[in-house]
């Protein structure tokens, strides 16, 4: 028999997501509770249990709460991330054959990246699955990307996570990596998110010029040593190209959102 309570409880949490907007980006519980009509306790525990699964999060240096990278991953996939996955699928798939590494496509979502996409390596050791993983901007290949080229920022007060002994923390030397990786159009990762695990990553640009994804390839640091990344860095230049290129072939004239503008509402920029 279904529960009453249970269905509106789940209702509750609905109208909470649905309340942000355009105008409405962070919300707090006081206004939670106002929209729902309950007391600020019931607001409160909605908002942690879906803070606890991902479709809320906490803004930064406030009390104030957010749409979460599930509530991003979701969006993305049913407003516009159907056709960013549509043009990134078979460069990933040439890529992946090209390098016989883990290809995968992430989008950002709010201090982090968020796997929304992979081919798979031809090899046993490394093979993982990444989609639905969130990954630390400042640890990960795909997440310097986003902080080189202007779609993601890190919390200004906030102190960044050592994530592994090789994770940079310190935020003059992140910069500096960040300008190399807006110089050369890539980005590393040694051993920063996971020991041995070394990629790098490159933007993906929608029409308008703006990034709105990232094309990473990964493996264990034998496979990938540092002198071996420019190789793989070129080749996943010239893929994130092409789904760039793919992206820019829905234009608005053509009686279609541009695929930026799909993803922008995706994500609730």
């Amino acid at each position: 028999m279904r529960d009453p309570g249970s269905v509106h409880t789940v209702a509750r949490a609905l109208r909470m997501l649905t309340a942000f907007d355009g105008e409405a980006r962070e919300l707090g519980v006081r206004e939670f509770a106002a929209l729902l009509d309950v007391h600020k306790s019931t607001a409160s525990r909605l908002a942690r249990t879906l803070v606890t699964h991902g479709f809320l999060e906490r803004a930064a240096g406030s009390e104030r709460f957010r749409l979460g990278p599930e509530a991003a991953r979701i969006g993305l996939l049913a407003v516009g991330g159907q056709t960013l996955l549509a043009a990134a699928r078979p460069p990933m798939a040439t890529l992946a054959a090209e390098t016989a590494e883990t290809v995968v496509l992430s989008v950002p979502a709010g201090d982090e990246a968020l796997d929304v996409a992979q081919t798979g390596s031809t090899h046993l050791i490394g093979a993982s699955t990444w989609i639905g993983r969130r990954t630390p901007l400042h640890a990960s290949s795909d997440g310097k990307v986003f902080l080189a080229f202007g779609a993601a920022e890190l919390p200004a007060r906030r102190s960044l996570a050592k994530v592994t002994a090789n994770t940079v923390t310190d935020r003059a030397k992140l910069e500096r990596e960040l300008a190399r990786a807006r110089r050369d159009g890539w980005a590393a990762a040694l051993g920063d998110l996971e020991e041995g695990l070394n990629g790098v990553a490159a933007p993906v640009f929608a029409s308008r010029g703006e990034c709105v994804a990232a094309l990473s390839v990964s493996g264990p640091a034998y496979r990938i040593p540092p002198e071996r990344l420019p190789v793989l860095a070129r080749a996943c230049v010239a893929a994130a190209r092409t789904i760039g290129d793919r992206l820019a072939a829905v234009e608005p004239g053509n009686g279609h959102a541009s695929d930026g503008q799909r993803v922008e509402g995706a994500l609730g920029r």
